[in-house]
Formats: structure tokens, C-alpha cells, sequence
């Protein structure tokens, strides 16, 4: 599925369609509703950033895991560290002005603002390390520093998705996200 939306082009994968009526039909309560608000806020965050940083936004595909957007040219150092940070930056401004009138709604922004900026590959948080690394290191070096943090990290991540879903009973997501981040990383080779 494909629209524009002034000189932006957004692509709808058919996965990301189906996957998201699924879960407008079927989260009664509405928390997961509340973090795709906040994954979707994140990416506008991003996008944002890019046109206040002079950068011409191409493309915007929403997929399954993940949302990727295109620039027509790659950022400067600079803007590039401004747009990383605007995803973030959107999902810690969302969570201190919900959170005082809904956690429900606020603190989806929190978690994925926090998460977001762990040095993963993948993450905003891989993204600015690899940025800052690149000035002192080699990029194969960059690239080893990276996959080390990355699984250093997400091996506790991982125990404690574990950890979550034995103690609730139903809660994999944690456990989840880590395995995709991890699939993730050796893909990535």
C-alpha cells in the first residue's frame, strides 16, 4: 500500500497492514495500541529532524519489525547525530507530558525512548556509538566494538525476558525483542 503525503513517499507493507488490524481487533485495552503510538511518534521524531536538519525525507516504509526511512542524501556528521536523537528525544517530550495525566500512555514513550538509546545494533543507541567510534577506529574495528556491546548487552536482556515470561506466565515480549535484535545481529554479518 502506497501514499504521499506532500513530497514524502509512505509505503504500508501488507505484513505491517495485517499485523496492525490484527491488533486493533483483538487489544481490548488498548496497550499495545499505545506503543505503536509511541513507535510511530518515535519515527516522526526522526523524520522531524531530518527536514529541520535540511535533509529531504524520500521514502517512509513501515514494515513487520521495523520502519525505514530514506533520505534523497546521506546527513553530515551533525545532522546525523540531531536525527538519530530525534526519535528519542520526541519519545522522552511524549512520556514527561503524558505521564502526569496517563502511565498508560506515557510510559510507553519512556520504555521505548530508553530502549532505543542501548548500544544495539539496530537501536538509535548502536547507531550513535557507531557514529562516535567511527572517528577513532577502523571500520572493521567499529564493527567489532559494535557486535561485542550489542551481545553484551542483550545476553541480560535476553535472561530477563526469560526471567519475565516464567513469573508472568504470558509475558514474552522482552524475551521476544531480544531474540530479534539477536537474529539481528547475526544477520547483519
Amino acid at each position: 500500500m502506497k501514499l504521499r503525503i506532500g513530497k514524502i513517499d509512505f509505503f504500508i507493507g501488507y505484513e505491517a497492514a495485517a499485523a496492525m488490524t490484527a491488533v486493533l481487533l483483538l487489544d481490548r485495552e488498548n496497550r499495545i495500541v499505545c506503543c505503536f503510538l509511541a513507535a510511530i511518534l518515535h519515527e516522526l521524531g526522526h523524520v522531524l529532524m531530518m527536514l529541520l536538519c535540511g535533509v529531504r525525507v524520500r521514502t517512509v516504509k513501515l514494515r513487520l519489525f521495523d520502519i525505514l526511512i530514506e533520505a534523497d542524501k546521506a546527513p553530515t556528521l551533525r545532522a546525523d547525530i540531531l536525527i538519530t536523537l530525534g526519535g528519542v528525544t520526541a519519545n522522552f517530550l511524549f512520556a514527561l507530558l503524558l505521564c502526569p495525566f496517563s502511565l498508560k500512555m506515557g510510559l510507553p514513550h519512556l520504555a521505548l525512548g530508553v530502549f532505543n538509546i542501548l548500544p544495539v545494533i539496530s537501536l538509535d543507541g548502536g547507531h550513535l556509538l557507531s557514529i562516535l567510534l567511527a572517528k577513532l577506529l577502523s571500520p572493521r574495528r567499529v564493527d567489532i566494538v559494535l557486535h561485542i556491546t550489542t551481545f553484551i548487552i542483550l545476553l541480560p536482556l535476553m535472561t530477563a525476558g526469560i526471567y519475565m515470561l516464567f513469573q508472568s506466565g504470558y509475558n514474552y515480549s522482552l524475551l521476544l525483542i531480544s531474540l530479534y535484535l539477536i537474529a539481528v545481529l547475526f544477520l547483519k554479518k
